[in-house]
């Protein structure tokens, strides 16, 4: 008898902050193996300018294929299905008849260099007309893809560019064809009919093929991307996702759960078996059984790495942020300053890029760890006021994953914040996970996808007291500093 075929799935996820690399191999382990992360690197100017450069992104996502390679080979895996997902909103532009970026450096989602274009924005999707376009409602803001090439249009487009997420860019590389996943062109498609909205493209002055089709079944890599990276011949690549739809995707949502995914800044949102109220400051969209209503926003663990590089002067590194954890824990709330935490504005529920941060109620007796519980409960407040209009009530639970979902002070003071349970989930990789859970549905593998479980905080009932009366006081403040 033959031997049975051993496969492998693996995912590649480009975030802000880091680039990943996880394979989950279901004749060798029960769990995702991560094989690697690299740093991401960002340039940040003076004028709202923030930048990553391809060159430096691409040769780090070789790097990872060809871990990925060496593992693959290593353990005789004859089939690998990859996945890719990333953050979105970038515009990088591609030129398609040399198959490369025409620049290194190009704007990321944090980038506002845009803003001229709101006005534009409004007058097209504003005042309720962006549920018609393209299905849900859509704030204006400086983060979204339809925005940046608004204000891209000044310039003028070339007739031989084509806009790329990044993780659109690394999927062209394996396989030389230009697709995407839906979710990577959030707000550029109608997500009712998970199509291009003919609208935008109209106002854009923008052929289709100026982006990448959308897609979903795997495509081959292309050969000498097997070669190069010393893949198995059986070697497909998925169109590639946003990291926010993977994250879902592991979190395994049940009805009326809310979740936070918490990295260098944070989504909140619910999920509905029965379509909710569609809030004009969030995103509502169909997710297979159900509805989610959500909001990405500027703030979350970007404000620690501020406050300890910037304030404090020091490396953030796992000591630093060990002893400070450990110094803020035994800090009464009752004695921290009240901080609004908007570096770079805010998106979900604001929607105000020009807002700024504050700390408020400082004096003489506060240390550095009085600061830093100080930004971990902000960031809390944050995504408080994200829930209460959400309807924070209706919600039963709140599942949390991401980066800062490791720091168990942060999670106690979310829990007692909120006044609901906490679900941490205790796989460090989820987007990893969540790509490699939609990959295996998608193939309709027989093998059991990676198992993730949840751990509970619950809100310390005397401590809900103390902030509630703080989250009045940071409404308060952000009304009158606004």
């Amino acid at each position: 008898m033959a031997a049975e075929k051993k496969i492998a799935y693996a995912a590649l996820d480009l975030g802000t902050s880091q680039l990943k690399l996880g394979v989950y191999c279901p004749c060798l382990s029960a769990s995702v193996v991560l094989i690697d992360n690299l740093p991401n690197s960002l340039t940040y100017g003076n004028s709202g300018e923030v930048q990553a450069d391809y060159t430096a992104i691409r040769e780090k996502s070789f790097l990872l294929f060809k871990q990925l390679g060496d593992f693959l080979k290593k353990n005789s895996i004859d089939a690998v299905y990859l996945g890719i997902c990333g953050h979105v909103s970038s515009l990088l532009e591609w030129k398609k008849t040399k198959g490369t970026p025409s620049e290194n450096a190009f704007p990321i989602w944090l980038d506002t260099t845009c803003f001229n274009k709101l006005e534009t924005y409004h007058s097209i999707m504003g005042d309720g007309k962006s549920k018609a376009i393209i299905g849900t409602s859509l704030p204006a803001g400086t983060n979204w893809l339809f925005t940046k090439l608004l204000h891209k249009k000044e310039q003028g487009f070339h007739n031989d560019s084509i806009f790329l997420q990044v993780s659109d860019a690394v999927f062209y590389e394996l396989t030389g064809e230009y697709k995407t996943h839906f979710s990577s062109q959030i707000s550029m498609v109608n997500l009712n009919k998970r199509a291009y909205a003919p609208e935008l493209l109209h106002h854009l002055q923008l052929h289709p093929s100026s982006l990448p089709s959308i897609a979903y079944s795997p495509t081959p890599i292309l050969s000498s991307s097997k070669s190069l990276f010393e893949l198995p011949d059986e070697s497909f690549v998925f169109p590639a996702m946003a990291d926010l739809y993977t994250s879902l995707y592991g979190l395994q949502l049940q009805d009326k759960e809310g979740f936070m995914l918490a990295n260098t800044s944070e989504q909140a949102g619910a999920f509905y078996l029965t379509k909710p109220k569609m809030p004009d400051n969030f995103l509502s969209i169909s997710f297979d059984p159900g509805f989610i209503n959500y909001g990405s926003t500027n703030t979350g663990g970007n404000i620690i790495h501020w406050l300890i590089s910037t304030v404090l002067n020091r490396k953030t590194t796992a000591e630093v942020l060990n002893d400070l954890t450990a110094k803020a824990a035994a800090i009464d709330p009752h004695h921290t300053p009240v901080i609004l935490p908007y570096l770079q504005g805010e998106r979900a529920p604001l929607w105000n890029s020009k807002l700024s941060a504050s700390i408020l109620e400082l004096n003489a007796t506060h240390s550095e760890a009085h600061l830093f519980r100080a930004v971990l409960e902000a960031v809390a407040f944050a995504r408080r006021q994200c829930f209460e209009e959400l309807d924070l009530h209706s919600i039963y639970l709140i599942k949390l994953a991401g980066g800062s979902s490791k720091n168990a002070l942060w999670n106690a003071i979310r829990a007692s914040v909120l006044n609901k349970p906490i679900a941490v989930a205790t796989e460090k990789e989820l987007s990893l996970a969540g790509m490699i859970n939609y990959i295996m549905e998608a193939g309709k593998s027989e093998y059991a996808k990676p198992a993730i479980d949840f751990l509970i905080i619950e809100p310390d009932p005397s401590l809900t007291a103390v902030y509630n009366e703080k989250y009045r006081k940071f409404i308060q403040y952000q009304n009158l500093l606004s």
